[in-house]
């Protein structure tokens, strides 16, 4: 009789060790970093901000539109070779610099369009990443005449889709940003937690290549942050109606196009590269070595295609 309350109180001081492990390393390997000093500046856009990397350089500007979270400093390893091109980066509201929290895919395009009238940018090139990809073929198809051309890298379309585990990942992040809830989980385990799933989603988005040290200090430090955090789980959880919505219209996007897709891309697989190239009326598809990070492994070949399309076609 005495053996049930003795393993009882084993079972509690595991317990009670345990807890007190995750508590350590949420705030040792897992601590959250504070954000960096901002790079760039801000623009206001109506009542949002928007922070802007921007090189001057000759027109026609190029202007690159980050993913699934990310930063206008995805691009700075491509706009280094794009000498004397008039470049411009922006943070998405919702991440890095920008105004955070969730903002509708309608309120994307229309800070889109408004800072590129701000900034005085007529019928750029686009180049959108991922989802960025999704929101530059949107913006095409609304903005026809305002768009020279796209350069799609691994970019979300093409029958592309949310995951089980993405969708629920992001309820759970909506739950842990209840006020309530929020500072007890960051005292006690939400830093590890997203730690390890920052870690482990670069390793993935980088695979089968080494994971960019510079990419996974920008993720921990700003993506991380609950604006960013709300703002990703809002995307990811309208992104099959956004992503089902843009495929509608792909043939009728008559703006030149080169998609460049990584062969072991697992977030958004080379099937819907294809699919893309073949329904867009004048599209190029270029399959590169490497997974779903482009703008990082082959920063030459994106900015390749970009002097391709902002050279005039020979007459």
């Amino acid at each position: 009789m005495r053996a049930r309350p003795r393993i009882g109180r084993i079972v509690l001081v595991a317990v009670l060790a345990l807890a007190a492990l995750v508590v350590v390393l949420n705030w040792t390997w897992g601590r959250i970093p504070g954000q960096p000093p901002m790079t760039g500046r801000i623009v206001r856009v109506g009542s949002t901000d928007v922070r802007v990397l921007e090189r001057p350089g000759r027109a026609p500007a190029v202007v690159l539109i980050h993913g699934l979270p990310g930063t206008a400093q995805d691009f700075d390893l491509v706009t280094a070779q794009l000498p004397g091109v008039h470049t411009v980066a922006y943070d998405r509201p919702g991440f890095g610099y920008s105004s955070g929290g969730y903002h509708p895919w309608a309120d994307q395009l229309a800070t889109l369009h408004a800072l590129l009238a701000q900034l005085g940018i007529a019928r750029p090139v686009l180049v959108g990443h991922s989802y960025g990809g999704t929101l530059a073929l949107a913006y095409a198809e609304r903005y026809p005449q305002d768009v020279r051309g796209l350069v799609l890298l691994d970019a979300a379309a093409g029958g592309a889709h949310s995951t089980f585990v993405k969708r629920a990942q992001s309820h759970l992040v909506q739950v842990l940003s209840w006020p309530v809830v929020q500072p007890i989980a960051d005292a006690t385990f939400s830093q590890l937690l997203r730690t390890a799933s920052a870690k482990m989603t670069d390793a993935a988005a980088f695979d089968p290549g080494p994971v960019s040290p510079a990419h996974e200090r920008r993720v921990l430090a700003i993506n991380m942050q609950h604006d960013d955090l709300d703002a990703y789980a809002g995307e990811q959880l309208h992104a099959d109606g956004v992503i089902a919505g843009v495929d509608r219209q792909l043939g009728a996007i008559a703006t030149p196009a080169i998609v460049i897709e990584g062969a072991h891309d697992s977030f958004v697989t080379p099937d819907h590269a294809r699919r893309i190239a073949a329904t867009l009326p004048h599209a190029r598809l270029v399959m590169v070595s490497g997974g779903h990070m482009s703008p990082y492994v082959h920063p030459a070949l994106v900015a390749a295609a970009v002097r391709e399309l902002l050279t005039p076609p020979a007459r």
